[in-house]
């Protein structure tokens, strides 16, 4: 598949993804992020992942809303 690289403004993107509904969006970072990627996760990936979900749980992370 061929790709291409654009360049733009942090902001400018994540207004852009604000504008989505949770199932776009959801569909977008599956396709970017998960969907090419076929390596099972090194031992660092899963110690963070470890992480974030006890940082999710206690109400630690940063939510959507709050990016700018």
């Amino acid at each position: 598949m061929k790709t291409k690289t654009l360049t733009m403004p942090e902001d400018a993107l994540v207004s852009m993804l604000k504008s989505l509904s949770e199932e776009s969006l959801i569909n977008v970072f599956w396709k970017t992020l998960v969907e090419s990627d076929i390596y099972p996760l090194t031992e660092e990936e899963i110690q963070e992942t470890y992480k974030a979900k006890i940082e999710l749980e206690k109400g630690e992370t940063v939510g959507w809303e709050d990016i700018r």
